[in-house]
């Protein structure tokens, strides 16, 4: 019974923890899709395709 009521709140905390991600719905600024980190265009699998 101690086991169940562990894990349970093992989990329970799993969740709290981890939550929704925080990353924005829509995008601010979209003038850098396609581009490396550095601002260069993308080549090969990761370039947009035109």
């Amino acid at each position: 019974m101690k086991f169940t009521l562990f894990f349970a709140a093992l989990l329970a905390f799993a969740l709290v923890a981890c939550g929704k991600p925080t990353a924005p719905e829509s995008p601010q600024n979209t003038e850098n899709y396609g581009t490396t980190h550095e601002g260069q265009p993308a080549e090969g699998r990761n370039a947009l395709e035109e």
